[in-house]
């Protein structure tokens, strides 16, 4: 059976969203270059469907209309003018322009030297230094073509997202209201930010850290990301230090955010990826604190889809670095590094671990002991601490605090408690109770919500069954529950 191009199935699904949402083809070839990873040439060609022979065939055509009956391009020549082993000479190139309607600098081929503003001398107007190694501020950076096209394209695959969720407005009807908005935000802030922006970005950082366990990944993850292309617009200006240092601190946040969304999905690679561009924004900061919940949430990825030992060592440094600084780190840090440490087998060290945090926990401010995503709560110590005790196997000592923390959680939390009762099940499977632990976790995954019926979720499901020892494996509720976590992994 022959194998599907990704790079054409993907070209393929754009081009029916250009279609339904009326993009331009150079948006599309734009979409279709990002996605891709291919240039732009190539992406002009996969943004109508056509293969090279099709290409070349329709060059020919071109060649004859226009009176140039002995030019010749070959499908390896195309090919090579595609992937940069070879460049168009003048003649060809005006041929391949004439091909897809479009200019050199679209087609992957020169620049755009195109100015919407023009210096004014003493009796003659001097165009704008053109040397990217020199850039003038003297003003608002008009964004390229190319990065309106990718910025476009981002935006609609993000409302792609959204669609999935539930969401009422079509895409279309989307980007054009973004495109007012941020059409007016140029006018009004000129090249630095203003003070109302800042501060709706700071605002709209704190909501997604207080609904992360409310709000599906999916929602949660296209939100913080549509608003981390913002916060990027406006880094690519001139800003004063002060706004600066704070644009950074919203984008480690709503990075961090997009990672804690992609955990849930059990997307763990490409979450890793966003703790780093959080923590390359959060060292322009200067703030321990921040950079320290970034290496402590970035710890829960090991935690749940690694190895105990990678995990110990994002805790150890997430400690580290928050040091004596008041913040949810101090606490949540040493927290993660007791059940690790309990994973490993060495006890009297995971409960030295836990003490640390209860008593770290004890020294934290208000602000900080109220919010699930950026602090650190009672009802996740809770939690922590009887997760510790599940993975050492004293059921004696464990009902204690996952009872706590299970009351302490709103019904509308849906991640937490979904883990929560799954430590209940593997203390209940650790006891001999093997049907009635896996029917519990039926329950539990029969009342998660669908778009909250995550990889995470799902992933402490299949640990329950791994678990069931041999004796049990043909027990209904055992054959039941794998037979649920089957439609579950299907469906996500």
């Amino acid at each position: 059976m022959p194998r599907t191009d990704p790079k054409k199935a993907t070209a393929a699904r754009l081009r029916e969203v250009a279609t339904r949402e009326h993009w331009s083809s150079w948006q599309l070839s734009g979409a279709i270059g990002e996605q891709c990873s291919v240039g732009l040439l190539q992406a002009h060609r996969l943004a109508r469907g056509w293969t090279l022979e099709d290409a070349v065939a329709k060059f020919v055509q071109i060649c004859v209309h226009t009176g140039v009956r002995d030019a010749k391009l070959t499908v390896q020549q195309l090919s090579a003018f595609e992937t940069g082993r070879s460049t168009p000479g003048a003649a060809n190139l005006d041929r391949l322009c004439r091909l897809y309607a479009t200019r050199p600098d679209r087609l992957g081929f020169g620049n755009d030297y195109t100015l919407s503003d023009a210096v004014i001398g003493d009796d003659e107007v001097r165009p704008l230094a053109a040397d990217p190694s020199r850039p003038l501020h003297t003003g608002r950076t008009e964004p390229s073509l190319e990065e309106k096209a990718k910025r476009s394209s981002r935006r609609a695959i993000l409302r792609g997202l959204l669609a999935h969720a539930g969401a009422s407005l079509s895409m279309g009807v989307l980007d054009a209201l973004a495109d007012v908005r941020l059409s007016m935000a140029d006018t009004l802030e000129s090249a630095t930010v203003g003070e109302t922006t800042i501060e709706q970005l700071e605002r709209s950082a704190t909501e997604y850290g207080h609904a992360y366990q409310m709000s599906p990944p999916l929602t949660l993850l296209s939100e913080s990301v549509q608003d981390f292309l913002d916060v990027h617009a406006l880094l690519e200006r001139r800003q004063s230090s002060d706004m600066r240092t704070r644009l950074c601190r919203v984008a480690a946040q709503l990075a961090g955010t997009a990672g804690i969304a992609l955990v849930a999905l059990g997307e763990h690679r490409e979450a890793r990826a966003w703790f780093r561009t959080a923590q390359v924004a959060a060292d322009e900061t200067g703030d321990r604190a921040l950079r320290a919940w970034l290496f402590a949430r970035e710890a829960v990825i090991p935690f749940y889809f690694g190895t105990p030992h990678a995990a110990l060592e994002l805790a150890e440094r997430a400690r580290l670095v928050a040091g004596k600084t008041p913040c949810s780190a101090a606490a949540w840090a040493p927290s993660l590094e007791a059940r690790s440490l309990a994973r490993l087998g060495r006890l009297a060290d995971a409960e030295a671990a836990m003490r640390l945090a209860r008593n770290a926990f004890a020294r934290l401010p208000a602000d900080q002991i109220g919010d699930t995503a950026y602090g650190y709560t009672e009802r996740q110590l809770r939690w922590h601490e009887g997760s510790m005790y599940t993975v050492l196997g004293d059921t004696r000592r464990v009902q204690g605090p996952l009872e706590a923390a299970w009351g302490l959680y709103s019904p509308a939390e849906h991640l937490d408690r979904a883990l929560i009762g799954f430590d209940q099940a593997t203390c209940l499977l650790r006891v001999g109770e093997i049907g009635i632990a896996c029917q519990a976790a039926e329950r539990i995954l029969d009342h998660v919500p669908r778009e909250h019926l995550t990889g995470i979720v799902v992933t402490r499901a299949r640990d329950l069954l791994a678990a069931v020892p041999n004796r049990g494996a043909r027990l209904p509720a055992v054959r039941q529950l794998r037979e649920l976590v089957a439609v579950g992994a299907a469906a996500q």
